[in-house]
């Protein structure tokens, strides 16, 4: 793993994250609002695992798939509460792969706003971690 690949993905995560922080700042009044914010947390969930799987290549280990490098990440310690996160892979999985039905839509916007900070706190533990090296 380069350095090069792993600074273009904490470039990119970190422009999801504020996206959907962006996003989160909006007033949830409109359907599209809703739908727009779990769009946002699709891309910025996809982007995360990507980077962590990019940064464990990069100290040594090869994760192949989302999960794998989520549970690596958990046992490498960057990660909190495993549960959590693959439930939120879970959520993007069935956000990104299926129309949000109405009755899900704000339930969905919920988990949202409650991962959130999880997502700005790893993003800003990867940044620290590869503040010399990806930069």
């Amino acid at each position: 793993m380069s350095d090069r690949k792993l600074k273009d993905s904490l470039g990119n995560l970190t422009k999801a994250v504020i996206n959907l922080e962006r996003a989160l700042e909006i007033p949830n009044d409109r359907e599209l609002v809703s739908e727009g914010t779990i769009h946002r947390f699709e891309i910025a969930m996809e982007l995360m695992w990507k980077t962590l799987k990019r940064a464990l290549e990069f100290e040594g280990l090869g994760p192949r798939t989302p999960r794998e490098s989520l549970k690596e990440a958990f046992r490498a310690g960057w990660l909190h509460d495993e549960t959590v996160w693959l439930d939120m892979l879970d959520h993007r999985n069935t956000t990104s792969h299926a129309y949000l039905a109405e009755e899900l839509a704000d339930e969905n916007y919920r988990d949202v706003v409650r991962v959130a900070p999880i997502l700005r706190e790893t993003l800003d533990f990867l940044l620290k971690r590869y503040d010399g090296t990806a930069r």
